[in-house]
């Protein structure tokens, strides 16, 4: 009778060569140059992927992680292996991107997820940040960012508006945003204007690393002053006595809140 460790030598080292492979690969992927190099090595290749927008990429990976079914409808195999029950919810969520993909004004508004605990709103949110992560690793997700911006600005921002339309004559895509107030300062002091030598470098979207992945943990209403605190913390004590005051303290508090931002 074998034993059952004849093939743990084996099972070792076809991980270890898993192991060195993905890491080669993962190099070889890790592109970084200027935005001269970038227009010319990279962007050519897939101008619309890298041009696309946030609700259009993650369109593309719920596309990419899905398959049709027999009625035309996109069947999305990163939910289906691990939610149950919840069809209708996942088949809102397939249409809100798709939409919002297509340039629909459904995606200027907000995706929220509401309904009783245990119903999968964590889950499915979950799922969704994992397949993100996943896709980025992927030729098809590959994301570019100018390197050292706090806020992992697209490089095509750096084109300039008076060059936009020419860049849509030549590649058949438009240029949306505005370089955020750093890159405008680094672009000013450490360039001298000369955009096409701004660095760029691959960008892999993780939740860990805080990398396109962001999250926020509300504080639980545990004092009559929490809406005070999370909503107008500039101006706590006057905001208290309006939320202690008879009535509504949500809506006595917004206004509060509404005369603060002014």
């Amino acid at each position: 009778m074998n034993s059952p460790v004849a093939g743990v030598p084996q099972r070792h080292s076809d991980l270890l060569r898993s192991l060195s492979d993905f890491s080669k690969q993962h190099r070889a992927a890790n592109w970084a140059g200027t935005f001269g190099q970038f227009l010319e090595a990279v962007f050519p290749h897939d101008a619309r992927g890298i041009a696309r927008s946030s609700h259009q990429y993650i369109w593309d990976m719920m596309r990419a992680e899905g398959y049709e079914d027999p009625a035309g409808r996109l069947r999305c195999q990163l939910f289906e292996d691990e939610l149950f029950g919840v069809d209708d919810t996942i088949e809102r969520l397939v249409d809100y991107f798709k939409a919002a993909a297509a340039g629909s004004e459904v995606g200027r508004r907000l995706l929220l997820l509401l309904g009783p605990p245990s119903g999968g709103k964590s889950s499915l949110v979950i799922l969704l940040k994992r397949g993100l992560e996943e896709y980025s690793h992927t030729d098809a997700g590959a994301l570019y960012a100018i390197h050292g911006c706090p806020v992992h600005e697209s490089p095509l921002h750096l084109v300039p508006h008076t060059l936009r339309g020419q860049f849509r004559q030549t590649h058949g895509v438009d240029i949306t945003g505005e370089l955020c107030p750093h890159c405008v300062t680094r672009l000013a002091t450490e360039f001298n204007g000369d955009f096409m030598q701004v660095p760029v470098q691959r960008l892999f979207l993780s939740e860990a690393g805080r990398v396109g992945v962001g999250r926020t943990i509300r504080p639980p209403p545990t004092s009559p002053t929490w809406w005070a605190r999370s909503i107008c913390p500039r101006s706590r004590s006057t905001a208290t006595r309006a939320i202690r005051a008879p009535g509504p303290g949500p809506a006595r508090c917004s206004r509060r809140a509404a005369a603060c931002s002014r």
